[in-house]
């Protein structure tokens, strides 16, 4: 790994009109999968988009690969983006889409579009490539921006809640991806609310709170917070019945209520809940649709955290 970094943030400010969305923020990532880890309005879409070029530092400097991102294309073909926004081009193909643009990124047409079956085929997607965009689901769509990410091959990535709308097979799958590109010699910034996701691809996390840096270090220390606060996980199932009966029975759940379109399960072992919820549905059709984790209890985390000093929390997560 480089003694330089890949990335550096050196006291970035930006607001929007009268709201402070970053405040100060300082790190430094020098490579592999690094986890940013905050609830819903923490700051972390503006420091990606602020990472990626999107938005001009309002103060402070950043540094991507060396570069200064705003309004830099040079830098975007060495770059992949998954963001949280739905930006797909409706009247397009998803061929047509991921090929569009590869070519932008340098890719003659016939390698893009080659490229672009590709990787739709790796996820999932083959029998619809060819079909516009404005008919695909949820989880479809969140996997063809996963190939637009991925599809170069580039040395950094950026990734904003890149498992939302994905059902526990293909959360898994795309953290394996993940994994694998790590292995490859990417370095990945992996943004997410919930630390059991980020847990599946990296140890290395940062946690932002309220537009500042709360923490940074290894996540034991903060699954040892995390454990003493209740964990909510909305689970989207077919047959939502069936699946609490299921859920009761499992000695990481605490509580299951059922509702019209599934459960909502609370527990204080989220990790053995989300990989037993995995494990069951490659051994069986469940009928789950899709998971999700309210902020309630990281925001919990985080109250939690105001009263410890950042400095301690970094150097207990690094022992």
């Amino acid at each position: 790994m480089s003694d330089a970094p890949v990335l550096q943030v050196d006291q970035l400010t930006r607001s929007y009109g009268a709201v402070v969305a970053l405040n100060d923020v300082s790190l430094d990532v020098r490579g592999g999968v690094v986890g940013l880890l905050g609830p819903n309005g923490a700051g972390k879409s503006t420091l990606l988009r602020t990472l990626t070029g999107e938005l001009r530092p309002g103060m402070g400097s950043v540094t991507v690969l060396g570069m200064t991102p705003f309004a830099n294309p040079a830098l975007y073909a060495r770059i992949g983006i998954c963001p949280e926004q739905d930006a797909l081009l409706e009247d397009m193909s998803a061929t047509e889409f991921v090929s569009f643009l590869l070519r932008l990124r340098g890719l003659e047409s016939k390698d893009a579009t080659a490229r672009a079956r590709a990787w739709l085929d790796r996820m999932g997607l083959s029998e619809a490539a060819d079909r516009k965009l404005g008919g695909y689901s949820k989880g479809m769509r969140q996997r063809v921006k996963l190939c637009t990410a991925f599809a170069h091959e580039p040395e950094l990535l950026f990734l904003d809640e890149p498992l939302t709308g994905l059902d526990p097979l293909w959360r898994h799958h795309v953290q394996t991806l993940v994994r694998e590109r790590a292995a490859a010699g990417a370095t990945i910034l992996f943004s997410s609310h919930v630390l059991h996701e980020v847990e599946q691809v990296t140890r290395e996390v940062i946690l932002l709170n309220r537009g500042r840096v709360a923490a940074q270090g290894n996540s034991r220390e903060i699954r040892a917070l995390l454990d003493r606060v209740p964990h909510r996980v909305k689970v989207l199932a077919r047959e939502p019945r069936k699946m609490a009966v299921l859920f009761a029975g499992w000695e990481s759940v605490e509580s299951v209520t059922v509702h019209d379109l599934g459960v909502d399960v609370t527990t204080l072992r989220p990790d053995v809940f989300y990989r037993r919820v995995t494990q069951a549905c490659a051994e069986a059709d469940l009928g789950i649709e899709g998971l999700s984790s309210p902020d309630d209890s990281l925001q919990a985390l985080f109250d939690t955290l105001v009263n410890v000093r950042p400095d301690r929390v970094e150097r207990r997560a690094a022992s």
